[in-house]
Formats: C-alpha cells, sequence, structure tokens
C-alpha cells in the first residue's frame, strides 16, 4: 500500500509546487491554505466517483467506463480529451526541462548558455531518461523511482525552510505579509485545483491491485492527497515568508540564494520531472492505442488491455518524439497549454467523472447531488481559467516585447492550469 501512495504522490506533486509561494503571495496564508484544503476535498470526491463508478459498471479502464455508459462517443470524447490533455502535459515537462536545464548546467559547470545547449539538453534527457523509463510495462516497477522523488520534494521544503529560517524567528514579516487577500483568487484558483489532479493515472497505478475494497482504493488517494496538500502548504508558506521581499514570480527556484545546495535542488527537480514522464505516458499510450487499435477486445472485457510489443514501442516513441519537437519548436507554447489544460484538463478529472456516478447511482440521491454539485464546480473552474489565459493571451500578444526567453516566469505559471 505504501508504495501505491508514493506513486500516486509522485503523479500529484508537478510543476505546480514551483509557484505555490506566488499563489500564496497573490491570495494570501490563511486564503490559499483554505483554496489547497478545498482543492484536495474537491479531488479526493473526483476520484472516488470514479472508482466507484468503474466498480459498479465493472470496468478497470477510463475508456470502457465511458463507453459502457455513454457509448461509442462517450468513449471517444474520452479518449480525445486524454490524449490532448497528457500529451500537452508532456510537452509542459520538456518546455519546464528545457527552461532549467541551460541555466542550471551552464552555471555548474561554467559553460556558455548558447542556443544549441537547450535542445542537446531535453533530447539527452528524451533519449536516455524519458523514453527507457517509458517503455517499461509495469508501473510498479517505478515505485523506487517515486520514493525517491518524494524524498526530493521533501529535500525542497527543507531548502526553503533554510533560506526562510532567519526570517522566521523575527515578528518583521507578519506585519509585511498578507493573510487574506481575495484579490488573487480568480488567478490562483485554477493552480490550486489543478494541482491535486490525477484521475487520469489511476487505473493505470491501480491495475496491479486485485480485491481490493473501494474504502482502501480510498484510503490510498487519501493519504497520497494529503502529503502532497502538505507539501505544497510547507513550499507555500515558507516560500513567502523567504521571499516576500523580491518579487516572487511562478518559479520559486529563480529566488534561491546562489550556492551549491540550490544547485543540486535544481538538478534534483529537473530529473523529478523527467522520471516522473512515464505516469504520463502509461495512460496516454493506453488512450492512443485505445482510439487506434481494434475495438473488439474495449467493447467485450472490462479490464485493461495489453498492447502487443510493436505497437507498444511505437506509441511510445510517437509520444516522447512529439512532444520533444513541439517542446523545441514551440518554447512559447505555455499559454495554448494552459488554455488545453484549464479546459480540457477540467472536463477529465472533474466533470467526466462526476457524470459518470450520476450515471450509475440510481439509488443514491445523496451521492447523485454531490456528484452533480462537483460537476458544477468543475465548470466554474473551467471559466475562471480559460478566462485567465484568454487574458494572458492578450498580455502576451500586447507586451511580446517585454517578454526574453531566458525568463520562465510565465511558463511555469501557464502550465499550471
Amino acid at each position: 500500500m505504501r508504495a501505491h501512495v508514493m506513486t500516486l504522490a509522485n503523479s500529484i506533486i508537478g510543476v505546480s509546487i514551483l509557484a505555490m509561494p506566488f499563489c500564496y503571495k497573490e491570495c494570501g496564508i490563511i486564503l490559499s491554505t483554505l483554496l489547497l484544503v478545498l482543492s484536495n476535498l474537491m479531488s479526493r470526491a473526483s476520484c472516488h466517483f470514479l472508482l466507484k463508478s468503474a466498480i459498479k459498471s465493472r470496468t478497470r479502464d477510463f475508456e470502457f467506463l465511458a463507453f459502457h455508459l455513454f457509448g461509442k462517443i462517450g468513449k471517444v470524447t474520452v479518449e480525445l480529451s486524454i490524449i490532448l490533455f497528457l500529451m500537452g502535459t508532456c510537452i509542459a515537462f520538456f518546455v519546464v526541462m528545457g527552461d532549467l536545464g541551460p541555466q542550471i548546467i551552464g552555471d555548474m559547470l561554467n559553460i556558455k548558455n548558447t542556443t544549441a545547449l537547450r535542445p542537446s539538453i531535453m533530447i539527452g534527457l528524451a533519449a536516455f531518461v524519458v523514453l527507457p523509463l517509458g517503455l517499461l510495462r509495469d508501473v510498479n516497477s517505478l515505485n523506487t523511482i517515486c520514493t525517491a522523488a518524494i524524498i526530493f520534494y521533501a529535500c525542497l521544503v527543507f531548502k526553503i525552510f533554510v533560506e526562510a529560517f532567519d526570517k522566521l524567528f523575527s515578528s518583521v514579516w507578519v506585519s509585511e505579509i498578507y493573510f487574506w487577500k481575495p484579490v488573487g483568487l480568480f488567478q490562483c484558483l485554477p493552480i490550486f485545483s489543478m494541482s491535486l489532479f490525477c484521475q487520469t493515472q489511476l487505473f493505470d497505478i491501480f491495475e496491479t491491485i486485485t480485491n481490493e475494497s473501494l474504502d482502501k482504493l480510498n484510503a490510498i488517494i487519501r493519504s497520497s492527497m494529503n502529503m502532497c496538500t502538505s507539501v505544497y502548504i510547507s513550499v507555500g508558506i515558507l516560500g513567502y515568508i523567504a521571499y516576500y521581499e523580491s518579487a516572487l514570480t511562478g518559479n520559486i527556484l529563480t529566488s534561491f540564494s546562489q550556492c551549491l545546495s540550490s544547485d543540486i535542488i535544481k538538478i534534483g527537480f529537473v530529473m523529478s520531472i523527467a522520471v516522473s514522464f512515464p505516469l504520463v505516458i502509461f495512460p496516454c499510450r493506453s488512450s492512443i492505442y485505445s482510439l487506434l487499435a481494434t475495438k473488439d477486445y474495449v467493447l467485450v472485457s472490462g479490464g485493461r488491455q495489453h498492447i502487443a510489443e510493436t505497437p507498444f514501442k511505437c506509441i511510445t516513441f510517437f509520444i516522447v518524439l512529439f512532444s520533444l519537437v513541439t517542446g523545441l519548436l514551440m518554447p512559447n507554447i505555455e499559454v495554448v497549454l494552459g488554455l488545453i489544460g484549464s479546459t480540457i484538463g477540467v472536463m477529465i478529472n472533474v466533470m467526466f467523472p462526476s457524470m459518470f456516478l450520476v450515471r450509475v447511482a440510481n439509488k443514491s440521491p445523496k451521492e447523485r447531488f454531490w456528484a452533480r454539485f462537483i460537476f458544477f464546480v468543475g465548470i466554474f473552474i473551467m471559466v475562471m481559467g480559460t478566462s485567465a489565459n484568454l487574458y494572458a493571451i492578450h498580455q502576451t500578444f500586447s507586451s511580446v516585447k517585454t517578454v526574453h526567453r531566458g525568463s520562465i516566469k510565465n511558463k511555469t505559471f501557464f502550465l499550471l492550469f
């Protein structure tokens, strides 16, 4: 059970952790913590809806569950949504690694940050880290790596605590920071909500668990969510206190003091993103195969599909290559990805699971009520996130001359939606 908790937790934590101090600055400590707790409850409810719908329908597959409840149109809609959302996530990972990598390698090895350094680092990580891990068939083989990644995030929290140590024990920061700042709600709610979503990975992570009750599966989800929420809150509060005097951006790593430990943390973050790729590739590969391959198996079985060796490797190679090339050719894709994340991401992680439960919970009015409630919360977040990204597009075009490639402030920020 502990291994599954670590694997699921690693699939939840991503680049959103970098923006937590910025969000705490924009919303205040109390409001931000409240939003994270509410996002925790919403995401756990959505996971519960998804798993309960699957158990009642006797399925272990997101796509087949959609087919069972909404027919072929529902299945294709879910497949396309998952593919777009997860491919966007892979591209986002490459963009962030491409932004952080040259800066780290250049500083540590005293190498000039040339135009060739960024693609070299991205191609190297894709060939020697992402692709080999993506070709693994069993997600349980990633348990040790995922545990190591979680330990790294604990080190990140400790590093930020060290940075904030001197200010923590003075009373000056209490009067300088915000505790309640509703003006930042519209901007940061999509980040908080999306930071705890993991619905697309649930079936792959729980595939090897047999004959477990819904309560035990919910316990794994609860432990993972609470762990990630605690990390987010710690990074948010400590990062805000440590750097409230400076201009906080959507990337807390840029605020670190220049020292060896900071460089190690930055390298660790890039590697944690790289080893998280398989947790995105697994469900994306399944959806692509389900969409393209013969549907006979899917229509008669509720289990996970077995992908033959050749299509397995071809689809994996396509996902990695397409994400890499897109990240190389379109380094300013963050606004487009943010728009996809705030629409398709909410559809997959909130709205579809709620719709599934409404269909299967015919004899439970209370559950149907909560499913509908979460569904409309998802619509609200979608509208807010889309509006924020459309505003960002307007700002990007109006101030394009002020944006330089070396800054990843807006990159990291908008990749989180």
